[in-house]
């Protein structure tokens, strides 16, 4: 893994360009509009900035950080990159004809990834003729801050691909687990119905927002 590109300059995608280069790794970061990309970047100091103000980063490596992201609309830039992560909204045609794009500008070795936390991989993948280097790598918010990172292998992702996305895990100090392409996959699962039941307690009055609220931050 020496060069990693993200596609889609949005909170998840500036977020994963963030922490990729805090880790060392180069990043070309895509973008459809020139403003597109100039507020990802923007987005990104601005997060840098803030680690400063906590002492997380000295003020130099904002700078020595931001100087491993380049930013273009230009999806051909990606095309020698190891690895191409897809951070573009949740519409299934969206990332299936991106992925089409990315399939004919991309070298053979690259991967292609999809951060999608609600549609199948191996559907995904058959918008591209390298299923066998196609995996879902879903991020969760904010991708610079959250460790947890699930690596979902389609029907045909080859191991070699699987033990490269755990290489970039390593690279990036995440947390990686291994599910399957399940809908929701692991983490989802349960996140969304335990949000789906404190919204009911609410509805139906057992308990008011500041108590489910304080509940959940001491217990869970």
């Amino acid at each position: 893994m020496k060069k990693i590109g993200v596609v889609g300059a949005g909170n998840m995608g500036g977020g994963i360009a963030q922490k990729t280069a805090q880790e060392g790794l180069p990043v070309i970061l895509v973008d459809m509009k020139p403003e597109f990309v100039e507020r990802g970047l923007n987005n990104i100091r601005g997060t840098l900035e803030q680690g400063v103000k906590r002492n997380v980063f000295r003020p130099e490596q904002v700078d020595e950080i931001l100087s491993r992201i380049q930013g273009t609309v230009d999806l051909g830039d990606v095309k020698d990159c190891d690895l191409v992560i897809e951070a573009v909204f949740e519409d299934f045609e969206v990332k299936k004809q991106l992925f089409s794009q990315l399939d004919r500008v991309c070298d053979p070795k690259t991967i292609l990834a999809t951060n999608t936390s609600s549609f199948s991989v191996s559907e995904l993948a058959k918008s591209t003729n390298r299923a066998d280097r196609f995996v879902g790598l879903h991020f969760f918010y904010h991708p610079a801050m959250n460790r947890l990172l699930e690596i979902i292998p389609g029907d045909h992702t080859s191991q070699e691909v699987i033990g490269a996305c755990k290489q970039y895990a390593i690279l990036t100090a995440k947390t990686d687990i291994l599910v399957k392409d399940t809908p929701g996959f692991a983490v989802n699962r349960f996140f969304a119905p335990l949000n789906n039941e404190a919204a009911r307690i609410v509805e139906e009055g057992w308990a008011n927002i500041p108590t489910i609220d304080r509940a959940v931050m001491d217990a869970l």
